[in-house]
C-alpha cells in the first residue's frame, strides 16, 4: 500500500511505496514521524471502497533512541 507523508510545518510532500519506508525516511530524514501525516495514497481502481480508504491516516508506531 503505497503512503504520501506531508511535512506540518513547511508542506513538503513524499510518496512511498510502503509505510515502513515513509516511517524509516521520517525518522532519518525527516527529524521525526511527529512532524508528518501519513496518508494512503489514492488506487486507480475505481472502487467505491478503495476511494474511500484513500483518505484514511496510517498509523505508523514511533520507536526513539536515545543515548545516555
Amino acid at each position: 500500500m503505497a503512503v504520501k507523508i506531508t511535512h506540518l510545518t513547511n508542506g513538503q510532500q513524499v510518496r512511498f511505496a510502503n509505510a515502513d519506508g515513509a516511517r524509516r525516511y521520517a525518522e532519518i530524514m525527516g527529524g521525526g514521524v511527529d512532524k508528518w501525516r501519513f496518508t494512503v495514497v489514492p488506487v486507480a481502481v475505481e472502487d467505491p471502497m478503495a476511494r474511500k480508504m484513500s483518505d484514511s491516516v496510517v498509523n505508523v508506531p514511533v520507536w526513539r533512541m536515545t543515548s545516555r
